[in-house]
């Protein structure tokens, strides 16, 4: 769940950084090609670390006992 969590953290950290770089910060420099990947490297992160937070946050599940 972590992998994928992970996944699609990276592509949305590359789609928001490719629209901020095409559009916002549109320009002939070559500085802004970084920004699409270091937004998916942190998409990347952030995903895999709400996945683990909520896994650890999960409450155990109710034990059922004989009546």
């Amino acid at each position: 769940m972590r992998v994928l969590a992970g996944v699609l953290g990276a592509l949305l950290g590359l789609v928001v950084g490719l629209a901020l770089v095409e559009w916002i910060f549109a320009n002939d420099q070559s500085w802004p090609d970084v920004v699409p990947f270091a937004l998916a490297a942190a998409g990347w992160l952030i995903g895999r670390a709400v996945v683990r937070r909520r896994a650890v946050r999960r409450p155990p599940p109710p034990v059922s006992r004989p009546l």
